[in-house]
């Protein structure tokens, strides 16, 4: 059974990697000159452009009701940081 902090701890890792599969997406898409296979590029893009936003948003909400909660944060601080600094690079990517 898992508890409450691991899988908080299991978003947070998995927001990660879903954030590097949107930078490289962004990689592929503004860099002309790399040349990534198409496999390799086809997973970035599902992996960072549909499932990064949801991703994120869930940990968001996690990360609030932990905060309102006052239960202490298990991950380190440079996770949620790079986490909610990426969210506002999706969010600014997208409407733009």
């Amino acid at each position: 059974m898992i508890n409450k902090d691991q899988f908080f701890a299991f978003i947070a890792k998995f927001a990660i990697i879903c954030n590097l599969g949107f930078m490289t997406t962004l990689l592929v898409m503004f860099v002309k000159s790399l040349h990534f296979p198409e496999a390799v590029s086809n997973f970035a893009a599902v992996l960072g452009l549909e499932m990064a936003p949801f991703v994120n948003l869930s940990f968001i909400v996690l990360l609030v009701t932990r905060k309102l909660k006052k239960y202490p944060l298990i991950i380190p601080s440079w996770q949620y940081i790079f986490i909610l600094l990426l969210s506002l690079s999706q969010l600014i990517f997208l409407i733009f």
